[in-house]
């Protein structure tokens, strides 16, 4: 029932590169257009950044202290989403290295 025949294709370097970015592209705007859906803002600021994360803005002035960065535009100070996700990353590492 699941007879699968598998042909031999051969392809340029060049098409596989071009066929590869082609899909990353499709792929990419369509990851970029289920974030604008969701309504997560890629810049916030941090009682925005907090909700994101889910914790108390004390818990966020700690995480700050421990190195997560902030932009500081005029008065106004935002993080970015980017940022949060790769430095809750970082500090899983760094939690399980500890074990």
């Amino acid at each position: 029932m699941n007879n699968v025949s598998v042909i031999p294709l051969q392809v340029s370097e060049d098409f596989k590169n071009q066929y590869f970015n082609f899909f990353y592209e499709v792929a990419k705007e369509a990851f970029e257009a289920a974030k604008q859906e969701s309504g997560i803002k890629r810049y916030m600021t941090k009682k925005e950044a907090c909700s994101f994360i889910g914790i108390s803005f004390n818990h966020f002035q700690k995480l700050e202290a421990l190195g997560l960065p902030t932009i500081q535009i005029g008065g106004k100070i935002l993080v970015d989403r980017e940022d949060i996700i790769k430095f809750l990353n970082q500090q899983k590492s760094v939690l399980s290295n500890m074990k």
